[in-house]
């Protein structure tokens, strides 16, 4: 296996268009929940993989009295954030510690799907976490592109969760079983929201799932996982306006230590 980012997702000018479609779409969901969960103006915040560091900069108008913490394999990103407040880490979630009862927010947004030690991780975050914070995980669940009636596009999406599962270790329906796992980490008061968007093609929707697929065009290829038509056809419904389908569900779970 390798880590998310060697070759897949490798940050270039092509991923930063992607992570910020993706913010876009996104980020009203994820600050929506944070919300409405509790971020207190002296809350001690971090935010795992924080990518472009758009939900970073978000805890840091959240949290004026508080302190934010962004991590990422690659900070590079994060460092363009004019964000005097907001701490910038090089972490791997995986095996770099944090002292326990270090933070009362815990965020972490399209990660632990990709970790095969993600159950390791729930744990280790659970630590992290004062009495009373909580953790909350975003990720993907691809049930709504099982079911699709659109062959290409569901053989497209199929098989480039099956690359990344081979690559990466990504799980594409762990958020399935939230939040009632989240008990067996040793969480309490879990809770769930599950949102399945519609997607048009040529929307930032459409455009988000066309890019995530097209960082990996190369191994699909090569790979046998597609054909240069399957994927041309796919890229030309995500562009057309008259094509419908539904996109995976992004799945937010949480519970409080």
């Amino acid at each position: 296996m390798e880590k998310y980012g060697e070759t897949l997702f490798a940050l270039d000018q092509d991923e930063e268009t992607r992570l910020r479609l993706l913010a876009e779409v996104f980020d009203p969901l994820c600050t929506r929940t944070l919300a409405a969960l509790g971020v207190a103006r002296d809350a001690r915040c971090l935010e795992v993989g924080a990518g472009s560091g758009s939900v970073a900069r978000w805890l840091c108008g959240r949290a004026p009295q508080g302190d934010v913490v962004a991590t990422d394999l690659d900070t590079t990103l994060l460092e363009r954030i004019p964000e005097p407040r907001l701490r910038r880490l090089v972490h791997d979630v995986t095996r770099d510690p944090f002292p326990d009862d270090s933070f009362d927010v815990v965020h972490a947004r399209l990660v632990l799907s990709h970790l095969p030690q993600r159950d390791d991780v729930m744990r280790r975050m659970l630590r992290w976490l004062r009495p009373g914070g909580f953790v909350l995980i975003e990720s993907f669940c691809w049930f709504p592109v099982e079911s699709s009636p659109n062959a290409t596009y569901r053989k497209v999406m199929q098989r480039w969760s099956s690359l990344i599962c081979g690559t990466l270790g990504t799980d594409s329906w762990w958020s399935r079983g939230q939040p009632g796992s989240f008990l067996g980490y040793g969480y309490r008061d879990v809770g769930a929201n599950t949102v399945t968007q519609n997607l048009q093609g040529g929307t930032r929707l459409a455009d988000f799932w066309r890019r995530t697929v097209d960082m990996s065009r190369e191994p699909l290829l090569s790979g046998g996982y597609v054909t240069p038509h399957e994927l041309e056809e796919f890229h030309a419904l995500l562009g057309d306006g008259d094509f419908w389908d539904l996109a995976p569900a992004l799945v937010q779970s949480w519970g409080r230590k």
